[in-house]
């Protein structure tokens, strides 16, 4: 059975008890008066979180749900990554708040199994989406014709359920092993139970290496390569442009070069109308059509070589915005989880170094809280730098 602060009397006791409203105000009354004492900071910050994160996310849900013209594979990615933040506000922020400002977990053997495991699923679809949407832009930019047949909706659909999997089979061994642990102050720690210590260091630095140094990696890598290609494109388009110009140019001025004044003109007297001449005539009125056809379609290859290249400047300016934004996203959301994984990681190996040492509760805490930004990160940074999403937003407010 459930106990309250180590004391084994049955929790339904007390609600069939004669002094069931008083019992209920006073715990009501402390309970408050200490989450306050502890979270003066926690709380207004993890409020102003949890609001960002909720809100943001169903705005990039709906957005992309609703409108059919964004559904494009980046854009299911994205999807599925504002799921997976939705998922790391509601069902792990607020328990993982009382629970820190309590020093005690108070939501019983149930929960503590599945917050730490649904918050470790939703780590790791975040970071293997973020390096699927990497190797697809990779192979959409760099190998356009090669990945133009298994580019589709149905495909991201398959990753994607694929990469949900993968986390949940992966994280399995913390829903097994995790359990509510009585402590010597008569409260309760969500903690995992291993039957040996090298086995915990062990599965952890393998969930070091799976979600941060590989796709750490992988997302540097095909990232260069992209911003390689794009510069590429780039500086060879524009040579191309400027070696085209130059040669239409070149033509223009040499058929301009014609003199074009001295047409057929009926009342001129130097025209001589007799029979050997009107040939003569005829061959110079065609040559002067013929000249000003070639001139008008320079000036019209000219025209078109322009529009291709704007055309081809806007593509790939898109491009680089969307490569832009990906990588803020990438950024963000290593910034915020490192430190993290990092501290756990020490925890394993130095656990006096992490707390009773130099790092102690309230660093925990403070990258426990820069974790969970980047559940709101994502959202603001859409709407920042994603024309579509901006467009959409005007629309309705329209």
């Amino acid at each position: 059975m459930e106990t309250i602060y180590g004391n084994d009397t049955n929790i339904f006791d007390y609600y069939w008890s004669d002094n069931l409203t008083s019992f209920s105000l006073k715990y009501s009354k402390t309970l408050l008066e200490t989450l306050w004492k502890n979270g003066k900071w926690e709380i207004p910050l993890y409020s102003i979180i949890f609001f960002l994160a909720v809100v943001g996310n169903i705005v990039v849900i709906l957005t992309l749900v609703k409108n059919i013209r964004m559904r494009t594979n980046t854009n299911v990615f994205l999807l599925n990554l504002a799921v997976s933040d939705l998922i790391l506000a509601v069902l792990c922020m607020p328990f993982t708040l009382i629970g820190t400002l309590l020093r005690d977990f108070v939501f019983g053997e149930t929960m503590c199994k599945l917050v730490p495991y649904l918050q470790a699923t939703s780590v790791a679809v975040s970071v293997w989406t973020l390096v699927a949407i990497s190797i697809e832009r990779y192979y959409a930019i760099c190998h356009p014709l090669r990945s133009r047949r298994w580019q589709t909706l149905s495909h991201a659909y398959h990753l994607i359920c694929y990469i949900w999997t993968g986390s949940t089979i992966t994280m399995l061994p913390i829903f097994i092993l995790t359990e509510l642990q009585p402590t010597n102050k008569g409260r309760h720690k969500c903690r995992e139970k291993w039957p040996n210590g090298d086995y915990e260091r062990i599965y952890n630095l393998l969930l070091d290496l799976l979600l941060l140094l590989i796709p750490l990696l992988a997302l540097g890598v095909t990232y260069y390569l992209i911003s390689i290609t794009l510069w590429r494109d780039l500086s060879k388009k524009s040579e191309d442009v400027s070696y085209q110009r130059h040669e239409e140019n070149s033509k223009r001025e040499k058929n301009s070069s014609y003199d074009l004044s001295d047409e057929y003109n009926p009342n001129n007297n130097n025209n001589i109308t007799t029979g050997r001449n009107k040939k003569k005539l005829k061959r110079e009125i065609i040559l002067n059509d013929v000249t000003k056809l070639e001139v008008f379609q320079s000036i019209k290859s000219c025209s078109s070589i322009s529009l291709r290249h704007n055309n081809y400047e806007r593509s790939l300016r898109k491009k680089q915005l969307v490569i832009k934004m990906l990588f803020v996203v990438v950024l963000e959301f290593f910034v915020c989880w490192t430190p993290l994984y990092v501290i756990n990681t020490l925890a394993l190996f130095w656990p006096h170094l992490v707390y009773r040492g130099k790092i102690g509760y309230k660093m925990i805490s403070f990258c426990q809280l820069l974790a969970y930004t980047s559940g709101c990160c994502n959202p603001i940074t859409y709407c920042f730098m994603n024309k579509g999403f901006r467009t959409w937003k005007k629309k309705k407010e329209q």
